[in-house]
């Protein structure tokens, strides 16, 4: 080990003398800063107490602690969304962290947060002045060119002040450490400074991940920095009546934003609700937010929506990420927004290069945190620089911030550059390329090595200055061969390691007075109706994966007991299973795995969850989803053609009976006649009356003189085994079971693992993912341990062969584990409100109708004895009854029985009775929860269903062996379960409609 630490160590030192001499575009510098190692080659005095937890561990202990890193990250569900790459739908990706922090030394630290502070100081006094004396343009200390002719600042602006002393709420700065040794800041980030979720974030896994190492160094906390950070937001508050506890928000631009995680881990740290445009409205001079059913006052929102954007009115008409009329409640001062719209100036490349003379003339000080050297092209003497190297530097857009690397260029597009920069003059700006430190980093095979880092560091305005976080996002990067230029590739953890002689102010408590008073009003929780519909989907996705994969696993079960055996009795069992699961799910199975040969078309022709015209997929966070709604199978190339079940709800319910359910209505519809019951039964019931279950389909006689032995080839994707006939002699027939094939398998396969196909286990995952980002905040941190462990199952089944039946047993026993630890979660561990409820109606909608639809393809047809017995176990199964049916009936199998326990035993949490009672229970815990809402009706007249049938009467069979009152009856309370999903988003959950701009597409900023 000694050995291989001597060489990994030698190799590090290598590498860091051959690669580190190059700064941002690639160019030879005279010499490199390394954060391990000294230039005599010997370790650091601060991370020689640490080598022995990172550096000393060698290539094997690196990896190891890589990853558990990476777990840790996909426990917590740290992610990141790459935007702008030609997707529309970019798919949130694990963030990467290095495991190995950046150290900061205490002296390094000082010099670091004494700078930063200076310099949110200057930026406040800055952003002051514009928005309303202009002393600094007046004076000639701020050219206006440089504000003026800004995309970041906004007219509409002007005069906006938020209470309080600064008008500089956060501020971010990136920095990195020059080859001289010192500290400059590479950039300023004051429209909506991102990365702050992401630092605490990391600080808590490396924390889970590397303990020891954590202990050993015990870097200085950053939670003392989300509490000020909280305590300042509700200080910004305007002035409130009665002492009342003020609203705050953060406003996102949506779950699709690259930094979404970001937005919802600070929210949820903060205790905050993050919103959406969609969740606010302008209404009396005042900013308030949807609840259900009712309004809520907001008085300060933390926006992470760029200014421009904010209000769609004021600002860009073609924005649908702000509130209309924002612009104007701030002017009334009826709401505080931070940072303030405008702060975006502060980010102006141009705005650099006078720092400094405005810190002179306001602080009466330099600079202590020197900016990347700059050329204005509006300054004659800077201008010729600019122009004469602008070959050798950065250039950037005074304008928008646009950059231009001057190294990269061909010599005509630096001359065609060098011509607009004389002709344009005060639009440009160029700035000497950043130079890099290099530290510790994992690499994949070579242990550690060095990479280039930067950092990120945040401030926050208190009372009496600015405090900065005691740490940050440290920025790994990467050299691109053969131009050596520099990327972000990765993130780092911070640790300032002493604490200071006497410690900030960060984390100090409120007086006595405010702590008291802070602590008797309890705020109640409130949910936009787009939280609560994304609530709502959480809970049918959770309850359709969890349905699926136990019906997938009773179906497997079943599959491998009569795969090579198809000759034992109830082996017929096994292609109505495969018709229940192509029913249940939605999806359209191969015709060679289904009972008949019109098997196909009886799913098509009608199934308890089908419309008669198929129509576009819509996503959950937009639109209900009824289970398998029909999408043509040609849209999705998949082993097994499907049905969406993703349609809207109001296409369904338009398609099903011309109801739109659009909104509440005195009349109840609920009363009318359905369908089957103007007919006398279900289309289901005259299919099986005309096809049956034949069990012998495929047979054919066998040749004359072949020995009865048992033995399989294969026809058009089915095993033919040749059995003993019933007599027991030696004239045998061949028997073909349908299912028991490699085609069943593969339809198996599919349903589990293929994330393209709506209805199948994968997809319902993640679906449930994708509704839970969007409200990460509502979510405990547990989630999210439970998700990555499920995608981690399914994601390795994908990766694996999946004809080995004993990878699909395992992803199925491991997925329905992580979702009963789900399941736990949402019953023991969540407070009671409103998104609550809406989550178990979800739950309960779902499991209603994946009971009907199971129960209504497998056991309304007649069957033998033997295959009666095999399917009744299998339902049971796949509805966790299997244990309370032996004890009640002794194992025997009849249809009454499993109704009585299945349907109509209140007891029973799997029961249908159970899964309406708790519906009535949870519409009455709602807020206005009356009995007369249309939805309620609905319910109401399902269990009237139900309180009206006898479960003796449903045994009986007509002349086809169809039991036409069960079917009468699950077809019925399976409608009403659907329209009452559909009333119920349609009235309660629906967002409003889009925003119109009143004068076209028009871009109108500032």
């Amino acid at each position: 080990m000694r050995a291989q630490v001597a060489e990994q160590f030698a190799r590090y030192r290598a590498e860091s003398k051959r690669g580190s001499r190059f700064d941002e575009c690639g160019r030879p510098t005279e010499t490199y800063y390394d954060e391990l190692v000294d230039g005599r080659g010997r370790v650091r005095s601060m991370w020689s107490e640490l080598s022995a937890d990172f550096v000393d561990q060698g290539t094997g202990g690196i990896s190891r602690i890589d990853h558990r890193v990476r777990r840790q990250i996909e426990d917590d569900g740290v992610t990141y969304t790459e935007v702008g790459l030609g997707d529309d739908t970019a798919t949130p990706r694990p963030w990467r962290l290095d495991p190995i922090p950046l150290l900061v030394s205490a002296d390094d630290w000082t010099r670091l947060e004494t700078g930063l502070v200076q310099r949110s100081l200057v930026l406040d006094e800055v952003l002051t002045d514009v928005y309303g004396p202009r002393r600094l343009l007046s004076s000639g200390l701020l050219p206006p060119q440089v504000v003026f002719g800004s995309t970041g600042y906004v007219r509409a602006a002007h005069g906006i002040m938020i209470p309080g002393t600064h008008q500089l709420f956060l501020h971010a700065c990136d920095i990195s450490r020059w080859s001289d040794g010192r500290f400059r800041v590479l950039a300023d980030w004051a429209q909506a400074p991102s990365g702050a979720g992401y630092a605490l974030a990391d600080r808590r896994v490396v924390a889970e991940a590397i303990p020891e190492a954590f202990e050993h160094a015990g870097p200085r906390p950053l939670t003392p920095f989300a509490r000020a950070m909280r305590l300042m937001l509700e200080e910004a508050a305007p002035e409130l009546a009665d002492g009342a506890e003020p609203v705050v928000v953060v406003l996102s631009p949506g779950s699709h934003s690259e930094t979404a995680f970001d937005q919802a881990y600070l929210a949820q740290m903060l205790g905050f609700p993050l919103v959406e445009s969609a969740d606010l409205v302008v209404r009396d001079g005042a900013l308030w937010m949807r609840s259900l059913g009712s309004l809520e006052r907001v008085d300060v929102v933390l926006r992470r929506v760029d200014a421009e954007f904010s209000d769609p009115l004021d600002l860009r008409p073609d924005s649908r990420l702000g509130v209309v009329g924002l612009v104007e409640v701030l002017r009334r001062g009826a709401v505080t927004v931070v940072n303030t719209l405008g702060s975006g100036l502060l980010e102006s490349p141009a705005l650099s290069a006078f720092l400094p003379r405005i810190a002179r003339s306001i602080l009466g000080e330099d600079l202590q945190l020197d900016g990347t050297p700059a050329y204005w092209g509006g300054d004659d003497t800077e201008r010729a620089h600019l122009v004469s190297h602008v070959g050798d530097l950065v250039i950037r857009s005074a304008v928008d911030g646009s950059t231009i690397f001057g190294p990269s260029l061909a010599a005509a597009e630096r001359d065609e550059l060098a011509a607009r920069i004389e002709a344009e003059q005060w639009k440009w700006v160029g700035q000497e390329p950043a130079e890099f430190s290099v530290a510790p980093a994992v690499e994949d095979e070579a242990g550690i090595a060095p990479v280039p880092v930067g950092m990120r560091l945040f401030s926050l305005a208190r009372r009496g200055g600015y405090t900065a976080m005691s740490g940050g996002l440290g920025q790994q990067r990467m050299r691109l061969e053969p131009t050596r230029s520099v990327i972000k590739v990765a993130a780092k953890d911070i640790w300032v390691r002493a604490a200071p002689a006497t410690a900030p102010a960060v984390g100090a408590e409120a007086p006595h007075e405010e702590r008291l008073r802070r602590a008797v009003p309890v705020v109640e929780a409130i949910s936009s109706p787009r939280v609560l519909n994304d609530l709502f989907w959480m809970g049918r996705y959770s309850e359709r994966a969890e349905s699926v994969v136990r019906l997938l696993a009773a179906t497997h079960d079943v599959y491998q007991d009569y795969r090579y055996r198809p000759w034992l009795d109830g082996a017929e069992a096994l292609p109505i299973l495969m018709r229940a699961l192509s029913v249940t799910t939605g999806t359209v199975a191969p015709e060679s795995v289904l009972p008949s040969a019109r098997a196909a078309a009886l799913v098509r022709v009608h199934s308890p969850i089908e419309a008669t015209t198929p129509g576009p997929a819509v996503d959950p966070e937009s639109a209900a989803a009824p289970v398998g709604s029909p999408e043509p199978a040609a849209a999705r190339p998949s082993p097994a053609p499907t049905r969406d079940p993703d349609a809207s709800a109001a296409e369904v319910s338009a398609r099903d009976d011309g109801d739109s359910g659009a909104a509440e209505s005195d009349t109840d519809d609920a009363d009318t006649e359905s369908p089957w019951e103007r007919a006398g039964t279900s289309a289901l019931a005259r299919a099986l009356r005309t096809t049956g279950t034949t069990a012998e389909r495929g047979a054919e006689p066998v040749a004359a003189g072949e020995p009865p032995i048992a033995r399989t080839r294969q026809t058009q994707g089915q095993f033919t085994h040749r059995a003993m006939d019933s007599s027991g002699e030696g004239g045998a027939t061949r028997r073909a079971v349908a299912g028991a094939s490699a085609e069943g398998f593969h339809y198996l396969a599919a349903l589990t693992g293929n994330r393209e196909l709506p209805g199948s286990l994968s997809h319902a995952v993640d679906r449930y993912g994708a509704a839970a980002r969007a409200v990460r905040d509502q979510l405990s941190g547990d989630t999210w341990m439970i998700v990555g462990a499920v995608d981690r199952a399914l994601a390795e089944f994908r990766s694996a062969n999946s004809e080995q039946e004993n990878a699909l047993s395992a992803v199925h026993s491991l997925t329905l584990a992580a979702l009963l630890s789900l399941s736990g979660i949402g019953a023991e561990s969540l407070v009671r409100d409103t998104g609550w409820y809406v989550t178990d109606i979800g739950k309960r909608v779902e499991r209603g109708l994946a009971l009907t639809s199971l129960f209504n393809s497998a056991l309304t047809q007649a069957k033998s004895a033997e295959v009666e017995r095999v399917v009744a176990e299998a339902v049971l199964a796949a509805t966790e009854s299997a244990v309370s049916y032996r004890r009640r009936h002794r194992g025997s199998a009849h249809v009454a029985a499993l109704a009585g326990l299945l349907l109509f035993d209140p007891g029973n949490p799997r029961s249908l009775v159970y899964q309406l009672d708790r519906l009535e229970a949870d519409f009455q815990a709602l807020p206005g929860g009356s009995g007369a809402s249309r939805s309620q009706r609905l319910l109401a007249d399902a269990q009237r269903m139900l309180r009206r049938v006898d479960p003796a009467d449903l045994e009986q069979t007509d002349d086809d062996g169809v039991r036409t009152e069960l079917v009468e009856l699950l077809e019925g309370v399976h409608l009403r379960l659907r329209k009452l999903s559909e009333s119920f988003e349609t009235t309660k959950l629906a967002a409003p409609a889009s925003i119109q701009p009143l004068w076209g597409n028009t871009r109108m900023v500032g």
